[in-house]
């Protein structure tokens, strides 16, 4: 059976804070790809960020 092909874009924090749990879910069952647009971008901030809440980097 083919995976189902979906892709979360993200543009805040708040957005992944409320996403966090729903994209590990989509990476385990489906050919799933995250992009980040970087609104608000700060690097460390960012790097800190998605280590915490345990999301994978964007694609």
């Amino acid at each position: 059976m083919k995976k189902l092909k979906v892709m979360t874009v993200a543009g805040t924090r708040p957005e992944l804070i409320r996403l966090s749990l729903i994209i590990r879910k989509l990476d385990e069952f489906c050919d799933h790809v995250l992009v980040h647009t970087g609104q608000n971008y700060d690097f460390e901030l960012n790097e800190v960020f998605f280590s915490d809440l345990g999301i994978r980097k964007p694609d």
